[in-house]
Parts: structure tokens; C-alpha cells; sequence
């Protein structure tokens, strides 16, 4: 954006994610509808059947084993969001998708090329893009607060804004087997238990299951 606007036009905002609170209203949303879930269960994982996150043949075996079921709850929740109705200020409520639709037949609004900088008043930029309605709700907020600690327990609690960025790394795991060994522990676990089971009950067994033969892989 700096490269299209120039420097110093207001191409990213730099601060607390409260400035962002549309986004953190979505995770809100993500969270309560599946992702709270897994959360609950990998801490399970980790307190009761031996899972120790540190270790990177438990997270590949994580990965094997339930990002398949992660993907198809987000794209389930995915669509069941796109189709609800959302409240718009002065205008009929209407779903994600009526809208993304309606700027494919009418052209988008508020997304034409810029073709120079717009020198735009900012009088407090410190509270620029909060979502105010969403700041009023205790609900939000309590989420936010708690999914950001980070924001608020600064070594220097006078600093104007964060003094460093947040990282999370992702770098997937290598695999401690061969594809041999992998096509086994699948089979192996197949003939067990329900391997395409929704219930986290189940998965749980999967899991325990899984742990187990792959203990048999390295004896």
C-alpha cells in the first residue's frame, strides 16, 4: 500500500488490536462457533492422554490426525456465516453473501483505484477505525481482553502503542515416520475405531489410539 499511496498515508494503522475490532468480532465468532472446542479438547490432549505440545512428532500427529476435521468445520461455519443476516446501519440487513453477489452485478462501492494519496484529517489517530458499537459491548470486549494479553501487560504500561509486533509462527512439523509407516498407522487405526466419526468423544479414542501405535513404531 505504501508503494500504491506513498509513505505516511494511512495505508495500515499501527497500535492495540482494539483498533481493529471488526476483526476481533469475527474471532469472537470463529471461537464460539468451533474453535473454543478444539481448544478444550487438545488441552484435554495435553492434561490427560499424554499429548506434549513442545514436541514436534505430537504436533504432526496432531496435524494428521485432525486438521482434516479443523478444515471442514471452518468451511461449515464458513458457509453458515456467509448466509446469516447482518445488521447494516440505514439500510435492509443482508447476508455476506447478498452483499459479495450485489458487488459482482453493481460494481464495488468505496474500493475505486486511488490514484493519489488522499490527504485525509485524522484528528486522534490513536482511536482511529474503532468499532465503537462494538468497544459498548461488555461480551466483545471480555473476549478481546482475553484473547489479547499481551496488549495489556507491557513492561512499560505508559508506552503510547505495542513495541513489538505479534508473531505466530506456523512452520508444519516433519514427520517422524516413512510413508510406509504412515500408510500403517492409518490402517491400523481404521480397523479400531471410527476414523470418520464427528463426535469428539471418538476423537479422542482416535487420538489414544494413534499415540499408541505410534509407540509400537519406534520399539
Amino acid at each position: 500500500m505504501e508503494d500504491e499511496r506513498g509513505v505516511a498515508q494511512g495505508s495500515y494503522i499501527w497500535g492495540r488490536s482494539v483498533n481493529n475490532t471488526r476483526i476481533e468480532r469475527l474471532w469472537y465468532d470463529v471461537t464460539h462457533g468451533f474453535g473454543f472446542k478444539w481448544k478444550k479438547f487438545f488441552h484435554e490432549l495435553e492434561a490427560n492422554h499424554g499429548l506434549v505440545p513442545m514436541l514436534p512428532a505430537h504436533i504432526w500427529l496432531l496435524h494428521h490426525l485432525f486438521l482434516p476435521h479443523i478444515n471442514e468445520d471452518t468451511q461449515e461455519w464458513a458457509q453458515a456465516w456467509s448466509l446469516h443476516d447482518l445488521q447494516i446501519r440505514g439500510e435492509r440487513n443482508r447476508s455476506p453473501r447478498d452483499i459479495f453477489f450485489s458487488m459482482l452485478q453493481d460494481g464495488p462501492r468505496g474500493l475505486e483505484q486511488i490514484t493519489a494519496p488522499v490527504d485525509e484529517h485524522i484528528n486522534n489517530p490513536a482511536t482511529y477505525g474503532i468499532d465503537w458499537d462494538v468497544t459498548d459491548d461488555a461480551t466483545l470486549m471480555r473476549h478481546h481482553l482475553l484473547q489479547n494479553p499481551q496488549e495489556w501487560e507491557d513492561h512499560n504500561p505508559f508506552a503510547p502503542g505495542l513495541e513489538t509486533l505479534s508473531e505466530v509462527p506456523c512452520d508444519a512439523p516433519d514427520s517422524p515416520f516413512s510413508a510406509e509407516q504412515i500408510k500403517y498407522l492409518d490402517c491400523e487405526l481404521a480397523a479400531v475405531v471410527d476414523t470418520t466419526s464427528r463426535s469428539m468423544n471418538v476423537w479422542k479414542l482416535v487420538w489414544q489410539e494413534a499415540f499408541r501405535i505410534c509407540n509400537t513404531l519406534y520399539r
